[in-house]
């Protein structure tokens, strides 16, 4: 199990200075060794945005008082712009003008994970298109069909997520804080995390028939990209060269993804081979399921195999993986590695035949 308490220590001084730079009043609201406060996610997107959306510090104070120790009387106003309703963490959704909130926060069964279920103006601005342009309200759907349709298979998946990979799904816990469902042609926009609001799993459900094999996957790996964010909060602590140099620099080969992104893609491959895998042996799935399963897991064992061979080259010019990665950074890949032959020698003379009827 990787140990990210380093890392994630970082962070949260990182916030606590950030917050006692702009309103050190706040810090004396709340409690300060509240490590969840200090992970919200809405926090992340609330400095990451900052200067762009030129927020006035009445939205910090706004965004914090579901933290505060003593209950004060709830005062948004800020946190209304461009929209009629808005969140606060730890209290729920408010409509302008309403006192009280119309909806509670929901936590998904047997999680410490909160299942947003409605988006709200604060978080609007994450969802790009490819070409970086905001998507706009008729492309994209929110809100309760969305949860009401996939709760059940959500909540399944980590379940199963937890049963039986807990290791990993103690990682998941510790670094998601939050999932968003959204639906969009995934030709826009798919499933992504995001390090400006850092914590949150947005995940874009745009089939109808997606069950626990979708969600399983799809958990995996957008939360595998949080979990390695946290761990290369210092990106020294596992690299040694640049890792914004560009694959294809190093590589002569047609690959536009940087260092630091090819090794996110890699480690996300293990969080799905072993989520997948694990509940494939426990007898999780449905023959049908089964069948989805062996080619998502072909599918990523193609991809893994692909990726593992570009970083063998740069690993090679630059005449080794210790010219590349620190001690810790080689544990990280060689898990990465073990995990692929594992599961190649498993399932590849089975999963080419699935891959290809999927």
């Amino acid at each position: 199990m990787l140990n990210i308490t380093f890392s994630q220590t970082e962070i949260i001084n990182k916030i606590k200075l950030l917050i006692y730079t702009e309103d050190p009043e706040i810090l004396t609201k709340v409690d300060i060794d509240d490590d969840t406060l200090f992970l919200e996610p809405l926090l992340f997107f609330y400095f990451n945005y900052k200067r762009e959306e030129a927020f006035t510090n009445q939205f910090l104070r706004e965004l914090m008082q579901g933290y505060f120790i003593k209950k004060e009387e709830t005062r948004i106003n800020h946190l209304f712009y461009e929209t009629e309703i808005t969140y606060l963490p730890k209290l729920g959704y408010f409509k302008k003008d309403e006192p009280e909130f119309f909806e509670p926060i929901e936590m998904i069964k047997d999680t410490n994970i909160e299942i947003l279920k409605h988006s709200f103006n604060l978080l609007r601005p994450v969802f790009s298109d490819t070409a970086g342009r905001l998507i706009s309200d008729s492309e994209i759907t929110f809100g309760s069909t969305l949860f009401d349709k996939n709760i059940s298979y959500l909540t399944n998946a980590l379940l199963f997520i937890k049963e039986d990979s807990n290791e990993h799904f103690q990682l998941i816990e510790q670094c998601c804080k939050k999932i968003l469902l959204f639906k969009t042609d995934p030709n826009i926009t798919n499933s992504f995390s995001s390090a400006q609001a850092h914590g949150i799993a947005f995940l874009n459900v745009y089939q109808d028939e997606y069950d626990e094999v979708f969600f399983i996957d799809d958990i995996a790996h957008q939360t595998g990209h949080i979990i390695l964010t946290t761990l290369l909060h210092d990106r020294k602590m596992i690299f040694i060269i640049d890792e914004e140099q560009k694959v294809e620099d190093l590589t002569k080969l047609n690959d536009h993804k940087t260092v630091y992104t090819l090794f996110h893609e890699l480690y996300t491959y293990y969080a799905i081979f072993l989520c997948l895998d694990n509940s494939l042996a426990k007898n999780r799935f449905k023959k049908r399921q089964e069948k989805e399963v062996l080619g998502r897991i072909g599918f990523y064992l193609c991809k893994c195999a692909h990726d593992l061979d570009r970083f063998d080259i740069i690993n090679s010019f630059y005449n080794g993986e210790s010219n590349v990665l620190t001690d810790h950074g080689k544990e990280i890949f060689n898990l990465i590695r073990e995990k692929y032959f594992e599961v190649s020698k498993k399932w590849q003379s089975i999963t080419k035949e699935h891959h290809m009827l999927l």
